[in-house]
């Protein structure tokens, strides 16, 4: 039996007088909030739930820490006003809280006006992230704790609050930092969470794609064989096309008669066109595929099977039949990534629309890969369950010009680094120093393999241009990752 836990009090800090979406998030806890306080210039709604302590932009901070000490409960949370914690975040800091425990910490999603993602914030420091404290230890001085970190996205939290919001809300915590030694440990629950356990009602397929003209035909022939009868809906999203894409997807129509095309040229690339798919479709659970390549007859239904069961599903890639002549170059299936968490790639996943909303949708600040990984991951995070469907087979088609593969795999590099910079506070760890030499060991003495044969010259650039993207991501993260 799991011993009981410790109640938890709850300020939410709106100096900007809006309070209601994290009071509403806390109404939805698995394990509600013992207490909450709201301090805030606005003035309390008749027969108010919460307590209300009044404050104004410039005394916000200071109130805070007032109404902390003021609470009777073993813990205190700080919320932004326009926060909203998913429904176990009161639960995971609860049970990571014991009696040793002085500050838990737990990782936020930050989202910009829109509420798609900007990013993540997993960082050891107070700076945008959601926490706990013990309240005995406000106001003292030197004395140990421990410092936990619960390595979960468990808040999501507007980009654009005000500077007195965040101060408000760093406080306390920031007080305790000070005032008392902290020793660091990271706290892993469980993420098994139960699967919906019903079938979607509309699906939507989503295809980024900008100058397919030449491949996108056969993907839509493809999905119009598919073998899934109940309805679902074809969105061509054409994210700036400059040939004849509307003119392929228009003449598919007989075929696709649910078939809609969706403009987003205002900004170049697949992450944003994607977002503008989830954004326009119609369906509750968005399957995403790609231009070039082409899906098995049933790759739909097979995704659809999985659905009740996961919240974000990936497919399986199979290189064999469009591109023949690489097949060292298959992409490793699900079930034996290596990397930290596994992880569905983008072009064959799907996912409830709800769950994408949840999450952000698409990071947009990933351009050329890794933003399969981030969604992944960010969804593993959050609690929700990511799951794979070996049968939802799609086709894939392998870079062939040396200079698309360079670029791809360079780009791959630069997400790795960025990746690690977002991710390893959750877990995420760099290759070890034997590793990394051993690589660029393996370079350096392969060159002549430049001169030596196509298939060789292809190996070497494969390699290559992702460590050379390591570099540079490194250099631009701030980070090591080589």
């Amino acid at each position: 039996m799991e011993a009981p836990l410790p109640g938890i009090g709850v300020i939410v800090a709106a100096p900007e007088g809006e309070w209601e979406p994290a009071v509403d998030s806390l109404s939805r806890q698995s394990v509600p909030p013992a207490a909450i306080t709201v301090v805030t210039p606005a003035a309390p709604p008749p027969d108010p739930r919460p307590h209300f302590v009044p404050c104004t932009p410039e005394t916000a901070a200071e109130a805070c820490i007032e109404a902390a000490r003021a609470l009777r409960t073993p813990y205190v949370a700080f919320l932004h006003g326009r926060d909203e914690a998913v429904p176990d975040w009161l639960r995971h800091l609860a049970r990571a809280a014991h009696d040793d425990v002085g500050l838990v910490q737990c990782g936020t999603l930050r989202l910009r006006a829109d509420a798609l993602v900007e990013g993540i914030a997993l960082a050891p420091g107070l700076d945008g992230t959601a926490y706990a404290v013990r309240r005995d230890l406000l106001g003292t001085s030197g004395r140990t704790a421990t410092r936990v970190t619960v390595p979960r996205l468990l808040v999501r939290r507007r980009s654009d609050d005000s500077p007195a919001t965040v101060s408000a809300t760093r406080a306390a915590g920031a007080a305790l930092v000070r005032d008392t030694h902290l020793t660091a440990r990271v706290d892993a629950p469980s993420m098994d969470t139960p699967g919906r356990g019903r079938a979607p009602d509309l699906v939507s397929v989503v295809i980024p794609v900008r100058n397919g003209a030449l491949t996108l035909p056969a993907q839509l022939r493809a999905l119009a064989s598919q073998t899934r009868t109940a309805p679902w809906e074809v969105l061509v999203v054409d994210n700036g096309s400059t040939d004849a894409t509307r003119e392929v997807a228009e003449k598919a129509r007989p075929d696709l008669p649910n078939l809609r095309i969706v403009d987003a040229h205002e900004r170049p690339g697949e992450s944003y066109a994607r977002n503008r798919g989830i954004a326009a479709a119609h369906g509750d659970f968005i399957a995403f595929c790609d231009a070039d390549d082409v899906a098995d007859p049933g790759w739909l239904a097979a995704l659809v099977e999985a659905a009740p069961d996961a919240d974000l599903i990936g497919g399986s890639l199979d290189s064999s039949v469009l591109s023949p002549m690489y097949s060292d170059e298959q992409p490793v299936p699900m079930t034996e990534q290596t990397d930290f968490l596994p992880f569905a790639r983008g072009a064959n996943c799907a996912a409830w629309k709800d769950v994408l909303t949840t999450i952000g949708g698409w990071d947009e600040n990933y351009r050329g890969g890794g933003e399969d990984m981030d969604l992944s991951w960010r969804a593993h995070l959050c609690g929700y369950r990511v799951g794979y469907a070996h049968d939802a087979r799609m086709h894939y088609r392998l870079r062939a010009e040396l200079t698309a593969l360079a670029r791809q795999k360079w780009n791959y590099g630069r997400s790795g680094a960025r990746l690690y910079a977002a991710y390893h506070h959750a877990g995420f760890e760099r290759r070890d120093t034997r590793t990394v030499l051993t690589n660029w060991s393996w370079l350096l003495l392969h060159t002549p393999d430049l001169a030596r044969s196509p298939t060789l010259r292809r190996r070497w650039i494969r390699y290559g241009a992702r460590l050379s993207g390591f570099l540079v991501g490194s250099a631009e993260r701030g980070v090591r990752y080589l």
